[in-house]
C-alpha cells in the first residue's frame, strides 16, 4: 500500500527531521514500524487481521486508529487511487483515558 500525508510535518516523521514533530520519541519509533507493516500489506483485510496493529474502525465515519502505544494513535483513512489502496495519515493525537 502506498503512504500519503496531509500534514507536511507528519510526513518528516519517517526522516532525520522527526525530532520537528515534537512527538515522544517511543511514539515516533512505534510510528516509524506501524508505517512500515501497513506498507507491507497487500490489502485491507491483511491490516484487520494483524490484530498486533490494533486497527479500529471509527464509528460513522471513514476513519480509522492504528494503536501505537496505550494512550497514542495514527488516524488513517484508506482510499483507492487508481488501482491502488492508498493509507491517508490524519494525525497522531493523544487518546485520553478516562481519570479515576
Amino acid at each position: 500500500m502506498d503512504i500519503e500525508f496531509t500534514d507536511p510535518r507528519l510526513a518528516s516523521i519517517e526522516t532525520g527531521a522527526a525530532a520537528d514533530t515534537r512527538l515522544p520519541v517511543a511514539v515516533i519509533q512505534s510510528a516509524r514500524q506501524r508505517l512500515s507493516i501497513i506498507r507491507a500489506a497487500p490489502d485491507l483485510r491483511s491490516l484487520y487481521n494483524w490484530k498486533s496493529l490494533g486497527l479500529q474502525s471509527e464509528p460513522n465515519s471513514n476513519y480509522h486508529l492504528v494503536a501505537l502505544l496505550p494512550q497514542w494513535a495514527i488516524t488513517i483513512s484508506i482510499a483507492e487511487k487508481n488501482s491502488i489502496m492508498t493509507v491517508i495519515v490524519t494525525a497522531i493525537t493523544e487518546q485520553l483515558r478516562g481519570v479515576a
